[in-house]
C-alpha cells in the first residue's frame, strides 16, 4: 500500500486489490459492506451510493451480464439538470449480494439499499478500515477514505486490467481525460514483470 500526503493535510491511498479486498470483510454489516463494495467494485462516489435501489440493476443486452444505472449529482459540464446520467459495471458477486440483501430486507423497486446519510458511509469506510488495520498491522488503512475506493477501482482497470481509459471514464463517469489521468499512478513490480517478460529485447 502506498500513501501520499496531500497539501491540506488529506491523504490519497493506493491499494492493490488484495488490499482493498480487507476493507469489505471487515464490515461489521450486510449493508456497510454493500456500500463499501459500490465503491470499491462499481467506482461509485459516496454520494451515489445513497440512491441506488434495486430497480436500477438491469442486465447487458447479452442478457448474461449486469449493469447499474446511476445518476449523478456530480455534473462538472453544466449540460445535465436532475444530475447526470451513466451506466457501470456490475460484477456478477456484487449483483448477488445486492439480490440478496433486496430479498432478506424486502426492499421494494425504489427503495435505496443504502437507507443512511453520507457522513454515516464515511464513517462505515473509516470503522472498516481501523478494523483491517488491525488485522493486518498495517496503519496506512487507517488514511484511507471512501474516495481511495474510487481510486483504487480506476487505477485497477487501467493500470492492471489494461481497459481502454474511454472504457473507465464512462464507467467512472469521468468528462475528460485530464480527470481521469491522475488514477493512472505508476504500474505496480507484478504488472511490469508480466507485461516485460513477453517482450523480446
Amino acid at each position: 500500500m502506498r500513501s501520499e500526503r496531500n497539501k491540506d493535510g488529506t491523504w490519497n491511498v493506493w491499494m492493490s486489490r488484495d488490499e482493498y479486498h480487507e476493507l469489505p470483510r471487515s464490515a461489521s454489516s450486510f449493508q456497510r459492506e454493500i456500500a463499501i463494495r459500490l465503491m470499491g467494485d462499481c467506482g461509485l462516489r459516496v454520494a451515489e451510493t445513497l440512491d441506488v435501489a434495486p430497480e436500477h440493476v438491469t442486465r447487458t443486452k447479452d442478457g448474461r451480464h449486469h449493469q447499474l444505472e446511476v445518476i449523478s449529482g456530480k455534473d462538472t459540464t453544466g449540460e445535465y439538470q436532475g444530475g447526470k446520467y451513466r451506466e457501470t459495471w456490475l460484477p456478477r458477486d456484487v449483483e448477488v449480494l445486492l439480490a440478496r440483501y433486496e430479498q432478506e430486507n424486502g426492499l421494494g423497486p425504489g427503495d435505496p439499499f443504502i437507507d443512511v446519510k453520507k457522513r454515516q458511509v464515511q464513517n462505515w469506510v473509516n470503522d472498516a478500515a481501523a478494523s483491517a488495520a488491525e488485522e493486518t498491522g498495517d496503519d496506512d488503512y487507517r488514511k484511507i477514505s471512501t474516495h481511495d475506493l474510487r481510486r483504487c477501482w480506476a487505477n485497477h482497470l487501467l493500470v492492471e486490467e489494461n481497459v481502454s481509459p474511454r472504457i473507465v471514464m464512462a464507467l467512472g463517469g469521468w468528462s475528460s481525460y485530464d480527470a481521469i489521468e491522475p488514477y493512472l499512478a505508476a504500474p505496480t513490480e507484478e504488472n511490469i514483470i508480466q507485461s516485460m517478460s513477453q517482450v523480446s529485447l
